[in-house]
């Protein structure tokens, strides 16, 4: 079962609280069409699940630089990866020093080692495909590119030849832009210990959706998929009140939470407002990762780790109805959610 904790899946959001300037980086991709016949299996799809395993089980540590660029500009973090069999991944954000145990196929992994479902999920909205030799971090690397239906790369992994962990991910956009990068600059990678079983088990991370009928009856209406073939992969009501929604293509995450209640715009701190298509919503960084708007009595604040146009679509699929009071204060709620997000503060 997929279960993100509210305050892992938030400490991933970390890449998005140190900012610089520039703008999406172009690149310039080897697939300028749809691929040719031999192209057409997922013949990655197998190199990614090894990796996959081996960011689990294997011990590493090293120096990760994550960046995620935007229209207005770009977020960057620098990390400090630890992984230990049995024990987890550990990742401290410099320079705040928030350290975080996480699961490394979720996002405050770093979506490295993604689990089974998911897998699943990529190779249901993508073709995956060895795309041959590289090198990365300085270390001998196999290729692998996540391709679009008409052909153009969606991602990019570096896959240590050493059976280690994914030395670099990359998301591109359709126009071949870079939008977020992923990458070590430095891996020590311990050598591997005898294993109990000849197979590593691979999680399998099944869908968290046994509270959609509970929801539902209890009022909450919400899509199970958002446009660019976000599929809705857990939903739940957390304890603090609020509905957790997690969308993925299998590459991107997009995490939205509903509180009940109103927004109170004298509280986002560091946030600007925006009109999109007759709406206001409240945008933090300048990679525009992070929104929140009310609707109908509700806050939806949204999280995304996903190319911008994607999501600006999320956001544009959810409800922005009427908001009662005119912004009247909501006392907790999107309070506490922002209180939540921000480590740096």
């Amino acid at each position: 079962m997929i279960r993100l904790p509210v305050t892992l899946l938030l400490a991933a959001l970390m890449v998005l609280g140190l900012v610089t300037g520039g703008p999406a980086h172009a690149v310039r991709s080897s697939q300028t069409g749809p691929p040719d016949d031999a192209e057409s299996e997922d013949t990655g799809l197998a190199l990614l699940r090894d990796a996959a395993i081996a960011g689990r089980t294997r011990g590493y540590s090293g120096t990760r630089y994550v960046t995620v660029w935007g229209a207005s500009g770009t977020a960057s973090v620098v990390q400090e990866v630890h992984n230990a069999p049995g024990a987890g991944l550990t990742v401290r954000a410099e320079p705040s020093g928030l350290t975080q145990s996480a699961d490394p196929g979720t996002l405050a992994g770093g979506m490295s080692s993604p689990s089974e479902t998911m897998l699943e999920v990529l190779a249901r909205n993508y073709r995956v495909v060895d795309a041959g030799e590289g090198q990365a971090c300085g270390r001998p690397a196999r290729l692998v590119h996540v391709l679009r239906t008409d052909g153009t790369v969606a991602a990019r992994y570096w896959l240590d030849r050493a059976a280690g962990p994914v030395l670099r991910r990359d998301l591109l956009d359709a126009r071949g832009r870079i939008v977020h990068t992923a990458a070590f600059v430095d891996l020590t990678v311990r050598p591997a210990t005898p294993a109990r079983h000849t197979v590593p088990a691979m999680p399998a991370g099944g869908l968290d959706l046994a509270e959609i009928p509970r929801l539902r009856a209890a009022g909450w209406h919400f899509p199970t998929a958002l446009p660019g073939r976000l599929e809705l992969f857990a939903a739940h009501r957390a304890a603090a009140g609020h509905v957790y929604l997690g969308y993925s293509d299998g590459l991107s995450v997009v995490s939205v939470f509903i509180q009940p209640g109103m927004l109170d715009e004298e509280r986002l701190r560091d946030w600007h407002a925006e009109r999109r298509n007759g709406h206001t919503i409240w945008v933090r960084d300048p990679a525009g990762q992070e929104t929140i708007w009310a609707s109908g009595g509700h806050v939806y604040t949204v999280f995304a780790d996903a190319p911008a146009d994607m999501a600006d679509a999320a956001v544009a699929a959810l409800p922005h109805e009427p908001v009662p009071d005119l912004w009247a204060r909501l006392g907790r709620g999107a309070a506490r959610v922002l209180s939540w997000v921000n480590p740096f503060e």
